[in-house]
């Protein structure tokens, strides 16, 4: 109560505490006296530098999951409570590397990925994952202590890992690990022996002093290893030295050379389809992943270059710490794992990405020269994380796996090739397709999905670019044979307008149907004297068919493909018209005492300025009404300056398309039909059958039209 007192009356205590929190807690561990001590903590957390706590963010999270066992710890830097954890976790994440992946999130400064992703509510909060990403997680509610961390894990562990005591010997064909005695080994420790051996050898418990006497004579014997004609008598009970030992009696990897190398890519290249898993090692580096891997991918071929030895080759391949992992696939590519992700994942994610490669720095400048085809490329300072986009990037790849004419290639980057790295990315990794000369930067998002849809683009749509010339060839209107839609982007404009050139390929694509509509891209240059002295800012300009004027936005307050084709199409064809209460009760709804034949039908499409995918859906109906406007009348509704007319209609989500149906001739009622929105050939498939069944005339109408075809004339229409 003292304390209380004395800080709350102190604002300097006060604001301290609240910073904070309590000061006998906080400083017992974590005292500080400047700022960029509390910087550090901040931004890099209680576990930046433990080599067995994975640090995770909100990039890294997901694919930091995958099979096998997890547990996270979402903590605040600040809180006492964690301080207290942070010694017990690290130890549980030391005892348990290998079986599983302790790892830790920095809360205060992920505060929204903790907060609104994960629903984080306290800290510490301690999720344990028993299925990896397959699975649900389960809350830690005991004791923050490593006793009580270990209990609980190993309570999933034992269930997993049974160790049997047996009354016979076994046959020798199989590696087998006798355990003279379950008291010579702590329970726990003996289920990790297990747990690390599995596939490699079965751990068995001998209580029997027979049986022990058959195995060994050294009463000082703790284990005996027997495989085949091997037999390996163990005296330590350290659970480190018994793995090593077990390990070392194992038959051997074989070893690579520069000459090995040379041969098993030669024969990957001339067809052989069975990738090589390459191990990099020295002298003292453990072996049991090694052997666990060769159990776990035994459809593929695994060789170990000691880097000691072998330090060139390793140089060659850059490699520049050991253990590391490598593949060499089918075609003869060859690729390095990133530092930090599991070796499982790594093997089984890439082993059939055979477009996927690990460049070297003379290969990146070749790249870079335009020498070679089409590369996406992936470029990584030194020393950078990488791990969270070596999933989407490696999935992208997969998708044009079957393309001869597309390549991918990560450079990532080590002391001696830093030089070329930041020559492209300068503090972060960055991802670009080089096309001949020509660099396209990717700055979205990195996720699978869009990053294959900008590869794509870049794939499909022909060159935008345009000319100075050209733009004096689409002013003369006596000449134009199309409508243009072109940016005119100024020189030196950097990302802003690489980011615009991306949106413009979405453009192009969305309006290819359309023949008589043509995009481009005019990029100026620096000390332009003709029409570029002009273009001093982003702007997009339509040119019409059949007319002495253009239409002018501005693109650095309109950056996106939704807005500006919404902005286009106003330009490109009045085939929509903009609805309102008395136009749609005069021409949608309204009946006829007499109906007449060939009244055509109305297609309302109510929307929201709101919306964002209101904007995105809103191009396939307008392409639909530029086909359809002989047939069909197309129209659309705001509902935010129509608010009378969507709740009348009952309108309840947005984008809503209506296809309404008055009476006529062949239709004694008047109905109204709900239609799912999709792209423009499936508008005009779900409108087809309400118009068989309606106009026979406006069907024939219709098929005149010849949907099959991808690209129409606008004369046809």
């Amino acid at each position: 109560m003292t304390e209380a007192y004395e800080t709350l009356k102190d604002p300097e205590k006060r604001r301290k505490y609240d910073i904070y929190g309590s000061h006998s807690a906080y400083t017992r561990k974590y005292d500080y006296h400047s700022q960029s001590e509390y910087n550090n903590l901040f931004y890099n957390g209680l576990y930046h530098n433990d080599p067995y706590v994975i640090t995770l963010s909100s990039g890294s999270f997901y694919a930091h999951l995958t099979e096998g066992y997890h547990f996270v710890n979402f903590y605040s830097p600040f809180c006492p409570p964690c301080q207290n954890l942070a010694d017990h976790w690290k130890k549980l994440a030391e005892k348990y590397k290998g079986i599983i992946k302790v790892g830790a999130v920095n809360c205060k400064y992920h505060n929204s990925f903790c907060y609104h992703n994960m629903r984080i509510g306290s800290y510490p909060t301690l999720l344990f994952y028993p299925n990896g990403k397959q699975g649900n997680y389960v809350y830690y509610r005991g004791e923050h202590t490593f006793g009580a961390l270990e209990k609980f894990v190993m309570s999933f562990l034992q269930n997993l890992m049974h160790v049997p005591v047996i009354r016979q010997l076994r046959n020798g064909d199989k590696p087998i690990v006798y355990v003279l005695g379950s008291h010579n080994i702590e329970e726990y420790a003996l289920s990790r022996i297990a747990f690390h051996l599995k596939g490699l050898a079965t751990v068995v418990i001998v209580e029997d002093e027979s049986l022990r006497e058959k195995l060994s004579k050294d009463p000082e014997t703790v284990a005996v290893f027997k495989y085949n004609e091997i037999k390996k008598e163990i005296s330590s009970s350290d659970e480190k030295a018994i793995l090593k030992e077990i390990v070392d009696a194992l038959p051997k990897i074989e070893q690579i050379g520069p000459e090995e190398l040379k041969n098993i890519r030669n024969k990957l290249r001339s067809g052989h389809k069975t990738p090589w898993v390459l191990y990099f090692s020295t002298e003292d580096d453990d072996k049991l992943q090694l052997h666990q891997m060769r159990i776990q991918f035994s459809n593929m071929h695994f060789g170990e270059i000691n880097c000691k030895s072998q330090r060139e080759l390793c140089d060659s391949l850059q490699i520049e710490s050991t253990p590391s992992w490598a593949l060499l696939k089918r075609g003869g590519a060859y690729q390095r794992a990133p530092e930090k992700m599991s070796a499982a994942t790594f093997i089984s994610r890439s082993a059939n990405t055979q477009n996927l490669h690990t460049l070297s720095a003379s290969e990146l400048r070749r790249i870079l020269d335009g020498d070679v085809g089409m590369w996406v490329l992936l470029v990584v300072p030194y020393k950078m994380s990488w791990e969270h986009i070596a999933d989407p990037f490696t999935d992208a790849s997969l998708h044009f796996a079957d393309s001869d004419d597309i390549s991918f290639g990560i450079m990532a980057c080590t002391l001696n090739t830093e030089q070329y790295c930041r020559q492209l990315a300068y503090n972060q990794p960055a991802i670009f397709v080089q096309n001949g000369t020509k660099k396209h930067a990717y700055n979205g998002r990195i996720d699978e999905e869009q990053l294959v849809e900008f590869i794509q683009l870049l794939r499909d749509s022909a060159s935008l670019a345009l000319s100075e010339q050209k733009i004096l060839e689409i002013l003369d209107v006596s000449n134009r044979e199309h409508s243009w839609l072109v940016a005119h982007l100024p020189a030196g404009c950097g990302r802003p307008c690489d980011e615009l050139e991306h949106e413009w390929r979405i453009i192009a694509k969305k309006l290819r149907p359309l023949e008589f509509v043509r995009v481009g891209v005019l990029q100026c240059e620096y000390n332009s004297r003709g029409f570029c002295a002009n273009v001093r800012a982003p702007t997009a300009r339509l040119y019409p068919l059949s007319a002495g004027h253009h239409f002018t936005l501005n693109l650095q307050h309109v950056t996106e493909a939704p807005y500006i084709l919404e902005w286009a199409f106003e330009h490109i064809d009045n085939s929509v018209q903009k609805i309102s209460w008395h136009s749609f009760s005069k021409s949608v709804v309204a009946e006829e005492i007499n109906p007449s034949r060939n009244k055509k039908p109305w297609l309302v499409y109510f929307h929201s300025p709101r919306c964002y995918h209101c904007y995105e859906k809103y191009p396939d109906f307008a392409i639909a009404a530029i086909f359809l406007g002989n047939v069909v009348n197309f129209g659309k509704v705001n509902c935010i300056t129509e608010r009378n007319l969507c709740q009348h209609e009952h309108i309840t989500s947005y984008p809503s398309l209506r296809l309404y149906l008055t009476r006529n001739l062949y239709q004694s009622y008047s109905s109204v039909i709900s239609l799912k929105i999709r792209d423009y050939s499936a508008i005009i498939n779900d409108i087809r059958p309400h118009l068989a069944n309606y106009d026979t005339d406006l069907l024939a109408g219709l098929d005149k039209i010849g949907l099959e075809g991808m690209h129409f004339k606008h004369d046809e229409l």
